[in-house]
């Protein structure tokens, strides 16, 4: 009995040998593809971060004309009210000037 264990032993090797091989093969490759995966998501969130810098950097620029814009308006009005103020400042000082030289009268 001892050759047939021998061979019985032999053959079982050989049989869970060639079983896990081709068992790890198949692993081994939903690995790599697990990890080619996890590489187009990483590049696919690179992209991503990349045009969400982009669309800040426009939005920043955006907003800076407009803001630009609008400081440009604000010292337009400010100049128009300084000047119908500087007019009305005038006419009122002319009135008090000339009721002052009334009452000196």
């Amino acid at each position: 009995m001892g050759i047939f264990d021998f061979l019985f032993a032999t053959a079982l090797v050989i049989t869970a040998g060639g079983v896990s091989i081709p068992l790890y093969a198949m692993k081994r490759g939903y690995g790599q593809s697990d990890a080619k995966l996890r590489i187009k998501e990483i590049e696919a969130q690179r992209k991503l971060e990349i045009v969400r810098q982009e669309n800040f950097i426009l939005e920043n620029k955006a907003m800076e004309l407009e803001l630009d814009k609008m400081k440009k308006e604000r010292e337009e009005r400010e100049r128009k009210a300084l000047v119908s103020k500087e007019n009305k400042r005038w006419l009122i000082e002319d009135n008090r000037s000339e009721a002052k030289h009334e009452n000196l009268n």
